[in-house]
């Protein structure tokens, strides 16, 4: 074990380790319908950890209780929110909304499927960081310690998606009048 890595070892044992009971209890009180939250508490201590790496934290324990109450936000939301799928899938567990006309659930497949097809038109680091925001609902600072990139990047790619798939609407609305 290197010095580098007997400090970092140490620092996580006197700085974050002993919080973990309090942290669990915290977080049970605060999300009682989860009922484990080892991943949720270990992914907080990577993050942590990390983030002391490059900037030394001046507040550990804070920063650690943050990162686990939106680690357990963000995974509520992910449970809470509608996948996307290709249309074939779509099409095979759509329960027709009874109080819909037949042409109004066409419409609406047909929706669904540009607004993929947008989607996964954007480059891959875009596509992440666009869904991340306009599907999850994450905020600019979450994606950003997320993927571990700074919040402009975070701006920048989400301008780009927005620019992008505005192009590809264009360009489609462009096909269908002629």
């Amino acid at each position: 074990m290197s010095q580098f890595e007997k400090e970092e070892n140490d620092w996580f044992l006197s700085e974050l380790y002993p919080y973990e009971p309090m942290l669990r209890a915290w977080l049970g009180s605060r999300f009682p319908s989860m009922v484990d939250f080892e991943d949720f508490i270990q992914e907080a201590y990577i993050r942590t950890v990390k983030r002391q790496r490059n900037k030394r934290l001046d507040s550990p324990k804070a920063f650690l209780f943050a990162i686990a109450r939106n680690i357990c936000i963000d995974a509520l939301r992910r449970e809470n929110v509608v996948r996307f799928e290709s249309l074939g899938d779509y099409d095979s567990q759509a329960v027709m909304d009874q109080r819909q006309c037949i042409p109004d659930t066409v419409i609406d497949k047909e929706d669904y499927e540009i607004l993929t097809k947008a989607i996964h038109s954007l480059p891959k680091k875009c596509r992440r960081i666009f869904t991340l925001r306009k599907v999850y609902g994450l905020s600019l600072n979450q994606i950003s310690q997320e993927l571990g990139i700074s919040v402009k990047t975070v701006e920048a790619q989400i301008s780009i998606g927005i620019r992008k798939s505005r192009e590809f609407f264009m360009k489609l609305q462009d096909n269908v009048s002629e």
